[in-house]
């Protein structure tokens, strides 16, 4: 009775599925022609672009620094603070800070990012983010408990990446204790 269950039931398989799992894959070629990257970008609160044609992207991975182009492996990446560059092509390059997220990588040649929060880096006032990080400072070294430490050393460390994003200058061992 169970064998003619069994011969019955893995009769119905396909058998070209059974191994796709174990199977590494790399990027399609999505068009002969086609050398950009499609590229979509948002936020919880807004689309920043949806299927935008680029040559490249530059992502802020929390392992590495990574370049993007249309033949890239498919990945998903954790992201940490830092710049998303978008290079539409070769003279122009558009730059957001992100406080972190995650890139999904496709083999279609297609990439999407999404993010927690996003700013275009030109928009980044170099004033308050200097001011956030002796605020930052002050609240961590201020702090009591691990939850406030925490919540202080988030924003510390990204107001840290924002300095090295916009080339603010910053010495934190003389302001941390």
């Amino acid at each position: 009775m169970i064998r003619s269950i069994v011969s019955r039931t893995s009769s119905l398989i396909n058998k070209s599925s059974v191994n796709t799992f174990a199977r590494r894959t790399y990027a399609t070629d999505a068009g002969a022609n086609e050398e950009l990257l499609t590229f979509s970008f948002m936020v919880p609160h807004q689309v920043i672009f949806k299927d935008k044609k680029v040559q490249m992207i530059t992502l802020p991975g929390a392992k590495s620094v990574m370049g993007v182009l249309k033949h890239h492996v498919p990945n998903i990446a954790e992201l940490k603070p830092g710049v998303v560059a978008i290079q539409h092509d070769a003279n122009t390059t558009e730059n957001y800070f992100i406080s972190g997220g995650f890139a999904f990588i496709n083999p279609d040649a297609s990439c999407y990012v999404n993010a927690v929060e996003a700013v275009p880096l030109d928009q980044i006032d170099p004033t308050e983010v200097k001011n956030g990080l002796q605020k930052y400072t002050q609240l961590y070294n201020e702090a009591v408990d691990e939850k406030d430490k925490a919540i202080a050393l988030i924003g510390l460390e990204t107001h840290q990446h924002m300095a090295h994003a916009v080339g603010v200058t910053f010495s934190l061992a003389a302001e941390m204790s």
